[in-house]
């Protein structure tokens, strides 16, 4: 063989290799790992060469809980064991996917009419009845479901948005995508408002406004709670409950908490007031808070246990170990830590523990029907005594009649918010007139 020949044949011989490691590495971007299904790279590509066609997401409910009880492993088996009762239910034309972390779906092409609610129907009943053994551990599984039909890739997210409407009215439901889900009329509200934020974080409307929280034992308003308003072009104020979210999505969510801080700071620097800022996992994950704190604590000569921070509780819950060192840090500042809507689904106490807390605020959903409900009084009583149990005071939220503040009172919950104070203001002087009348 000449020089040439062999070179030839070993550029071949390179070629094949190449093509045969191309065609691995391509198989390594399409398949999922643990379950070997087709992924979330492969759905979107099919997505667009098929003009006809119904998404079906299934989402494992309280997968979280499984990796939390049993460990990773045993959640991969569970994977692993849903992936194989899926393929049983694959119709001759659907396809399967492992879309992300407990979440699957199938793929209808030229779907019969109602074909996606049809499987899903069957999908759920065959989930439900097939157990899932791991040793001597018995795991019994349900799913929820969300469907959506269309000719292109905004199926995927409509499939998703039907998803979200599904598990927002609990486990084992099933929604079918339509204009008229409420998930859709918050899309639509987001895409109107977050222009309008980012114009009033410019314009500087995003203004603190001040509710009076009030000592139990003495009557006195104790603290103030800083919350964010918009002041719209027309003068009208805008309650976060409108426009919070879409600066979540759009994020400039810490955008609106600095605003916050530097304005309530400079309010308060000239009076010997206690006052409590809200923050969000978006500003832990910035780490900002710190420096910030430190520099406005200094231009407006305010003492740090003037100052309380309101964590929500979902971040206590879920990142609290991400975030300990901060937390920690403020603590070290002097700045005083409260947990808001304690008692809510994400509730973990021993997570709570190590935050050090110095305040528990109680979920609003256990004051609103306190009188008439006894499970509310149940909860509200173990949470004052679990606050106590590690020194912490304990505030009750939405107190908006004096039947419902007397039984809090004599509850042991140490302080109290609502409208029976007052309803945020843009100032605080009315409450002081007012409790100087009292």
């Amino acid at each position: 063989m000449s020089t040439v020949e062999a070179l030839e044949a070993e550029l071949s011989a390179l070629k094949i290799e190449l093509a045969q490691k191309d065609e691995i590495i391509l198989g390594q971007i399409h398949i999922d790992k643990i379950t070997g299904l087709e992924n979330r790279v492969s759905l979107a590509e099919q997505l667009s060469s098929n003009e006809n066609i119904a998404i079906i997401f299934i989402d494992i409910c309280r997968f979280g809980l499984i990796n939390a009880v049993y460990g990773p492993e045993v959640g991969d088996y569970v994977l692993r064991q849903t992936a194989e009762a899926l393929r049983r239910c694959k119709s001759e034309n659907a396809q399967l996917f492992r879309f992300a972390g407990d979440e699957f779906a199938f793929m209808l092409t030229n779907p019969a009419p109602h074909q996606g609610e049809h499987l899903a129907e069957f999908i759920m009943s065959f989930i439900a009845q097939s157990h899932i053994f791991y040793g001597e551990v018995e795991i019994k599984l349900s799913v929820t479901v969300g469907i959506a039909y269309g000719s292109d890739t905004q199926v995927l997210s409509q499939a998703m948005i039907a998803l979200q409407d599904a598990k927002s009215k609990g486990c084992g439901r099933c929604t079918t995508y339509s204009k008229e889900l409420e998930s859709y009329k918050r899309q639509e509200s987001n895409l109107y408002w977050i222009p309008r934020v980012r114009q009033a974080i410019e314009d500087e409307a995003i203004e603190p406004w001040f509710q009076p929280i009030v000592n139990n034992q003495t009557g006195a308003i104790d603290r103030y709670e800083c919350l964010a308003r918009l002041r719209d072009e027309r003068g009208k104020i805008i309650d976060p409950y409108y426009f919070l979210e879409a600066a979540e999505v759009s994020g400039i969510l810490t955008s609106i908490t600095k605003t916050i801080i530097a304005r309530s700071f400079k309010y308060f620097e000239d009076k010997n007031t206690h006052f409590s800022i809200n923050i969000t996992d978006n500003d832990l994950q910035e780490e900002y808070l710190c420096d910030m704190l430190a520099f406005r604590l200094k231009k407006h000569k305010l003492l740090s246990s003037q100052v309380t921070i309101e964590i929500v509780e979902s971040v206590s819950a879920s990142a609290v170990s991400r975030y300990t060192d901060q937390l920690l840090a403020l603590k070290q500042m002097g700045f005083l830590i409260a947990v808001d809507d304690f008692g809510s689904e994400h509730s973990n106490f021993s997570r709570l523990l190590s935050i050090d807390l110095d305040f528990i605020k109680i979920d609003g959903v256990f004051l609103r029907n306190l009188v008439r409900d006894k499970r509310s009084q149940i909860v509200v009583r173990n949470i004052v005594e679990f606050a106590r149990s590690f020194g912490a005071k304990t505030i009750a939220e939405y107190v908006s009649t004096k039947a419902i503040f007397e039984l809090s009172k004599s509850f042991g919950v140490d302080y109290s918010q609502g409208y029976l104070f007052g309803k945020p203001q843009p100032t605080i002087e009315m409450f002081e007139a007012n409790m100087n009348e009292k």
